[in-house]
């Protein structure tokens, strides 16, 4: 069957422009920045994405199956993210606390933005194997999120 007739390949694709966009964004950011701290929390995002590239490329080239049984694992396990912007700044805080802030929440945006839309894509895939998948996508990007948060958090102390 070819990739065009193919829903689910179709659909990864998708999924794997998603993940391309968000790690070229991360380098963009890095290459923008010249503040250590965030440069790390870029690094991290990075290696990150780049781990939800290869589960993508890993379904991609041998299948959902795997995919599938974790997913069906977890359905029903994990929480949603949190989405609560980051304000650790104060009205005396510093210009790089601001700039780690802002790109705290630049960050938590757009991966809050993939997050929902691998979520809307599971719930309107017409494919109950396509809503699986992109469910399972939605936790990976969770756990990629909950890495935000918690070198995000970091930056507050």
């Amino acid at each position: 069957m070819s990739d065009a007739k193919d829903p689910v390949k179709h659909m990864l694709n998708l999924a794997l422009a998603t993940a391309l966009n968000d790690l070229q964004y991360y380098a963009d950011e890095f290459e923008k920045t010249k503040i250590p701290e965030v440069q790390a929390l870029l690094l991290v995002l990075q290696e990150s994405e780049e781990e939800l590239i290869a589960k993508i490329e890993d379904m991609m080239f041998t299948g959902v199956i795997s995919a599938i049984e974790e997913a069906q694992a977890i359905h029903g396990k994990w929480a949603p993210p949190n989405n609560e912007p980051f304000d650790f700044t104060s009205p005396f805080g510093s210009t790089l606390q601001f700039q780690r802030v802002t790109v705290c929440n630049q960050v938590l945006e757009r991966g809050l933005k993939s997050h929902r839309f691998y979520l809307s894509i599971s719930s309107r895939a017409k494919s109950k194997v396509v809503g699986i998948v992109f469910e399972y996508l939605a936790y990976l990007k969770i756990q990629h999120l909950e890495r935000l948060r918690k070198v995000c958090e970091s930056f507050a102390s």
